[in-house]
């Protein structure tokens, strides 16, 4: 493997390329692209790579590539996002990046890291601002050397051509561009294996970093979320609940929402997905708010439904009851060793036998749940992981068997959609829906609510309405 990282260096000599291998310096990072102070540890990063390589066959390496830069219209770009998979693995939040792992073979257990990043001067340098570069690369994030970015499809050809690499595990979907680069480099039928499983194990459970700023990002949600419940009445349009709770994470040091902020009101709340935010809620309706802030590349999501006039009607208390009761069993009984998927049947075997007592709906319980009716009253699934994506993955191989660990962070988000148009429903609730969603780190014991200081039950949600 030593042979082809010479050969690599030789080729980037040739292509008027300078390698840096500046020593890593102690010390804080400078301006980043991300626009509020985060912490950094570079270790975490490091511990992560040591770990993926451990993963991959002899003969094999891993290619990451971030996001492209995506044209908005015009000559206007959407505002760059670094690829989960591949923060995650390097703590770098730059675009036009690659990285390189393999095994260090001076150092068993360790890994190597090359990488390719943007250098900007002159000009460019004005108009768009300065980039880490490949000396920040190696001085901050710990690459053990680094390029410009021009000078990948040089490496990779020299690397690839000359024998010795056996397969290559990388995320080329995040970046077309870096996967046209790679085939023509490698070559036709070159074997290429995604390794988003590999990762997507790594990411199950959280390190204290991760913690810490999911832990602010619900912080600074459930903040936001207290200002936008009390902004909800009769009159006020979606949008303006959202420029409401939006302006508060701007004020505490988050970027943005971690997803398009859904204030979904009347009829929208039947849309699990909307986010339009444009009509003028209304006398009578019910309003779902599903909401969160993304801070460190972190996430956070919570929902409430609320009503709009300040006190729930007795139908829409009824169905709010029955995914509360739902809400608090399953929490209950989140800990470690317990399977996620009993959680999933504790919850619909609840939501069923709540709808049922209370005359919503009629039949059997069991036929409900063996036959799939329930899908129409509960469409979604109870909850998912939260992480730097807000449904962080569960691995592939998890998907029978997901046994809940100490670290890991679930969002947990009962609910009832009773569509106006369903003959199986009782008329009064026909377009009524609940659903509650808090964020869970799951403990030695059980588990912790992140978003306890966001009230969830009735009478606090009516309290802070009070005009």
């Amino acid at each position: 493997m030593k042979q082809f990282l010479a050969v690599g260096a030789v080729a980037l000599v040739l292509a008027g390329c300078k390698e840096s291998t500046v020593t890593p310096a102690a010390g804080t990072l400078p301006t980043k692209l991300y626009p509020y102070e985060v912490t950094y540890d570079a270790a975490v990063f490091k511990q992560r790579r040591d770990a993926l390589v451990q993963e991959i066959p002899a003969g094999s390496i891993v290619l990451l590539t971030t996001n492209n830069i995506y044209l908005r219209n015009g000559d206007i770009d959407y505002d760059f996002h670094p690829a989960s998979e591949f923060y995650y693995i390097t703590g770098f939040e730059e675009p036009h990046a690659v990285a390189i792992l393999r095994p260090k073979q001076t150092s068993p257990g360790s890994s190597e890291m090359i990488m390719f990043v943007e250098s900007r001067q002159g000009t460019l340098a004005q108009w768009l601002g300065p980039v880490y570069g490949p000396e920040g690369a190696v001085q901050f994030f710990s690459a053990d050397s680094a390029f410009a970015f021009t000078a990948l499809p040089s490496y990779l050809h020299a690397i690839l051509q000359q024998g010795g690499i056996s397969s290559v595990y990388a995320n080329l979907y995040d970046n077309e561009d870096v996967r046209g680069t790679f085939i023509d480099a490698a070559g036709a039928g070159f074997p290429i294996h995604d390794v988003d499983t590999l990762i997507s194990e790594l990411r199950l459970v959280k390190v204290p970093l991760e913690i810490t700023h999911i832990r602010r990002a619900i912080e600074v949600s459930s903040q936001a979320f207290l200002e936008g419940i009390r902004s909800v009445r009769p009159s006020v349009y979606e949008y303006e609940i959202e420029a409401v709770m939006e302006f508060v994470l701007g004020l505490h040091g988050c970027p943005g929402p971690s997803f398009p902020t859904i204030v979904a009101s009347g009829p929208n709340i039947t849309t699990i997905h909307y986010d339009a935010n444009t009509r003028q809620m209304q006398n009578g309706d019910l309003v779902m708010i599903d909401f969160g802030a993304e801070y460190g590349y972190c996430a956070a999501d919570l929902t409430r439904t609320l009503p709009v006039s300040g006190t729930f009607t007795a139908v829409q208390a009824t169905i709010y009851d029955i995914v509360k009761n739902a809400h608090d069993a399953v929490i209950a009984a989140a800990a470690p060793g317990v399977n996620f998927n009993a959680l999933t049947t504790l919850n619909i075997d609840l939501l069923i036998e709540g709808l049922l007592q209370r005359g919503v709906i009629t039949g059997s319980k069991a036929s409900i749940i063996s036959s799939g009716q329930y899908r129409l009253y509960i469409p979604a699934g109870l909850g998912h992981q939260i992480g730097l994506d807000v449904h962080d993955p569960w691995p592939p191989d998890a998907a029978r068997n997901r046994i809940l660990r100490e670290n890991m962070v679930i969002a947990i988000e009962p609910h009832l959609y009773l569509n106006a148009g369903d003959s199986t429903v009782s008329p009064a609730y026909r377009g009524v829906c609940a659903r509650i969603e808090d964020d869970i780190l799951i403990t030695s014991s059980g588990c912790e609510v992140l978003s306890a200081t966001l009230p969830n039950t009735r009478t606090a949600l009516e309290q802070l309405m009070i005009r």
